[in-house]
C-alpha cells in the first residue's frame, strides 16, 4: 500500500477506502487494517457531529462496522511489522481480524503462529478462541489461588514466629520467677536459723509468733508467684485460641495440622516443666 501523501481531506479518503473495498471480492484483514488507519483519520479530520453522516454518504459504512475498522487498524498496525508470518496474516478475513481480537494482545501472535488460520473456519476459530481463554483464565485462576495460599502460609509462619516469641518471653519470666523463687528461699531459710536462734532465747510463746510470720511470708510468696505465672499463661493462651478459631475458618486442613503441633507442644512442655 502506497505511503499517505499530500493534502489528506475527507473526500480523498473517501476514494481511497472505496478504491480498496473495490480491489477485492472480500475484505482481507490487511485491506480492512488500511481502510481502519483511513477511517481513524478521517474521523480526526471532521468536525464534531458529521462522522455519522460522512460514513453513511461518503463509505456506506454503518458506525458499528467503521468502529470494528478502526479497532483493527490499533490493534494489528504494530503486528505489520513484527510478526514474521504477517504475509500470511494479511490474507485472513476482516472477520478473522475480528475474532482474533478476543484474544488478549500479549497471546495473539502465538496463537496465529499455532493455528493454519487459512483453512480455518470461522467456527473452528471462534472454538480456538475461546479455548484459548479459557486456558488462561484457568491459568490466571490458578496464579490467583497460590498467591493465596503462600499470603496464608506467609501469615500462619508470622503467627508461629509470634507465638515462639511470646512462649520464649514466658519462659524467661519463668526464669526471672526461679530466681526470686531461689531469693524467697534463701530468706526463708535464713528466717530459719534465725527461729532455730530465737527458740533457744525467747518463750515458746515468741517462737509461736515468728514460726506463724515466717508460713504467711513463705504461703505468700508462693501464691504471688502461681498468680503470676496464670494470668500471663491465661492471656496468651486465650489469644492462642482466638486467633486458631480464625485460621480454621480460612483453612481447616492447615488448622488441623498447627492445632496438633501446639496441643503436642503443650502437652510435653507441661510434662517437662510439671
Amino acid at each position: 500500500m502506497e505511503e499517505l501523501s499530500g493534502e489528506r481531506t475527507p473526500l480523498l479518503i473517501a476514494a481511497e477506502i472505496n478504491t480498496i473495498k473495490n480491489q477485492v471480492g472480500k475484505v482481507l484483514l490487511y485491506s480492512a487494517i488500511e481502510i481502519g488507519r483511513r477511517l481513524a483519520e478521517a474521523k480526526s479530520l471532521l468536525p464534531y457531529g458529521e462522522w455519522g453522516r460522512w460514513l453513511e454518504e461518503s463509505v456506506s459504512y454503518s458506525h458499528r462496522t467503521a468502529t470494528n475498522l478502526i479497532r483493527l487498524f490499533e490493534e494489528y498496525k504494530s503486528q505489520q511489522t513484527d510478526l514474521p508470518d504477517w504475509q500470511a496474516l494479511a490474507k485472513l478475513t476482516y472477520t478473522q481480524g475480528i475474532i482474533l481480537l478476543g484474544v488478549r494482545e500479549e497471546e495473539r501472535a502465538q496463537l496465529i503462529a499455532e493455528l493454519d488460520l487459512e483453512n480455518l473456519s470461522t467456527r473452528e476459530l471462534q472454538k480456538a478462541v475461546q479455548e484459548r481463554n479459557q486456558a488462561a483464565a484457568e491459568r490466571d485462576r490458578a496464579v490467583e489461588e497460590k498467591a493465596d495460599l503462600q499470603q496464608v502460609l506467609t501469615d500462619q509462619e508470622e503467627q508461629l514466629t509470634r507465638l515462639s516469641g511470646e512462649r520464649d518471653n514466658l519462659l524467661s519470666k519463668v526464669d526471672e520467677l526461679n530466681q526470686v523463687k531461689e531469693k524467697s528461699e534463701a530468706r526463708v531459710e535464713k528466717l530459719s536459723l534465725d527461729l532455730k536462734s530465737l527458740k533457744q532465747e525467747t518463750s515458746a510463746q515468741a517462737i509461736n509468733r515468728m514460726s506463724s510470720r515466717l508460713d504467711e511470708a513463705y504461703h505468700k510468696t508462693k501464691a504471688n508467684k502461681v498468680a503470676f505465672l496464670y494470668e500471663s499463661m491465661d492471656r496468651t493462651f486465650r489469644e492462642l485460641l482466638w486467633e486458631m478459631k480464625e485460621f480454621a475458618k480460612q483453612e481447616p486442613e492447615s488448622y488441623k495440622v498447627y492445632k496438633d503441633k501446639i496441643v503436642n507442644f503443650l502437652t510435653e512442655s507441661l510434662k517437662k516443666e510439671m
